[in-house]
């Protein structure tokens, strides 16, 4: 399967993404600004899809540019994340019939929630009961999911603007399809500077990390 990814980049007090860079790996990857600007790197294709929007906007237009490509599977992650390896073929394994997502960011507070030890999880539910993200959709579905009137709906009136983790099981659940975990985390979260005002917790960590 062909694999395009989306890096989401907005300047940090403490920068992360050359951290998040060297463990991702050899994957097809776009780094994609919130802003003007652009990070200290050399080597991947950046590309700037107009100002900064914020959070869950500029998630939108990442996703909706990935879904325009030949790929295959599709993913919108955060410059702030640090992977285990081989994570991509650990995750793709799993895109079954009727998945609506892979999540590889599976955070020790969700695991607990649900006493998750290990293998794939499989959690069907809305907005509220699960936060993370790492979201790996089919391109198909990426593309179902950006047209749904929920995301729709949350991209144009939702004034926080904030709520991916959220936002994203809720259209999956109301199409219909799986949501899955892969535990342990295939990432983790090691940004302590929120971009859009979030603290850092200990239970955001990646779960095995």
């Amino acid at each position: 399967m062909k694999v395009k990814l989306g890096i989401r980049w907005y300047p940090r007090k403490q920068e992360t993404i050359q951290q998040s860079l060297r463990s991702i790996g050899n994957v097809d990857l776009t780094i994609y600004p919130d802003c003007k600007a652009k990070p200290n790197i050399e080597g991947y294709n950046i590309v700037n899809l107009g100002t900064n929007v914020g959070c869950f906007k500029h998630y939108y237009r990442t996703l909706e540019h990935l879904t325009q490509s030949d790929a295959d599977i599709v993913g919108v992650f955060s410059d702030d994340m640090l992977y285990v390896r081989n994570w991509q073929n650990k995750a793709i394994q799993h895109m079954g019939k009727n998945v609506g997502f892979v999540s590889c960011f599976v955070p020790r507070g969700l695991a607990h929630r649900y006493t998750w030890r290990r293998g794939v999880q499989e959690l069907n539910k809305g907005w509220g009961h699960q936060w993370g993200g790492g979201y790996l959709f089919k391109r198909e579905v990426a593309i179902e999911l950006l047209q749904h009137p929920f995301i729709l709906n949350h991209r144009d009136n939702y004034k926080a603007n904030q709520q991916i983790d959220h936002a994203i099981p809720e259209a999956i659940y109301q199409m219909g399809l799986k949501q899955l975990y892969v535990v342990p985390s295939l990432m983790n979260h090691i940004g302590r500077n929120s971009t859009i005002g979030h603290s850092w917790r200990e239970m955001d960590k990646g779960a095995g990390w």
